[in-house]
């Protein structure tokens, strides 16, 4: 996927609280940081799928390239996701990042094999509200956003966007994986921050033309300096 050459942010309005009800009953989302050159990451890479089936879950695979250089170059790693994984490290207070990893609600991780560790951290994930998100046109996506209104007073929130494929298959040829065919879901092929936002409830308008190839668009808003998640939502393209 091509690196971001254009987004347009249009403030369409703030609109008021609703009652002065907040949404807290959004998505869990779960973060998957892997590479095809791990060894340990095909587990883990079926898991994010299994548990991206359900209902209720935002499930993103964060291929890394920092396994490139141990003989299998993977073709989805991106620059970005390192960057992203480093600011969770940051943020949850870690020494070092490693595969593979799964982050939960930007609040807490764990090994991304371990099945039970994810789901007690899903269970205790903290709430987050829902960001609704349709599809205004195709070629490129333009995205219609809304923020609900939220319980804490939004400070420099970060908005992330990230494209991803639903399901993809490569046989590996070299490195530790050499000669598997591995199974990949909810791919990211593109992610970046948008914007900065203080105030909600709040509609905006989003181009993703780096979007175009994707299966669909997942959208994220964090605390200050890649805190955990306020706020989630996320559209099918295809």
């Amino acid at each position: 996927m091509p690196r971001l050459v254009l987004v347009v942010l249009i403030l369409a309005s703030v609109l008021p609280a609703r009652g002065g009800a907040t949404e807290r009953t959004g998505p869990v989302v779960l973060e998957l940081f892997t590479s095809q050159g791990c060894s340990a990451c095909p587990p883990a890479d079926a898991l994010l799928g299994l548990l991206g089936r359900r209902e209720g879950i935002i499930a993103l695979a964060f291929h890394v390239p920092y396994w490139d250089h141990m003989g299998w170059r993977d073709p989805f790693a991106l620059p970005v996701s390192a960057q992203r994984q480093r600011a969770y490290a940051r943020s949850l207070k870690q020494r070092s990042i490693y595969t593979p990893q799964m982050v939960v609600q930007g609040a807490a991780e764990t090994i991304g094999h371990d099945h039970a560790a994810v789901e007690r951290l899903i269970a205790a994930a903290p709430r987050i509200g829902t960001i609704g998100v349709s599809v205004l046109n195709r070629t490129p996506p333009v995205l219609a956003l809304r923020i609900p209104a939220l319980e804490e007073p939004l400070i420099e929130a970060q908005l992330w966007v990230a494209a991803y494929l639903a399901h993809q298959v490569v046989h590996v040829a070299n490195g530790e994986n050499a000669g598997h065919t591995l199974q990949h879901a909810f791919v990211v092929r593109w992610a970046s921050p948008v914007a900065r936002l203080d105030a909600a409830p709040v509609e905006l308008n989003l181009t993703v033309p780096e979007a175009e190839r994707a299966d669909g668009i997942a959208v994220l808003l964090h605390g200050p300096r890649q805190g955990p998640l306020l706020a989630a939502g996320r559209v099918a393209l295809r």
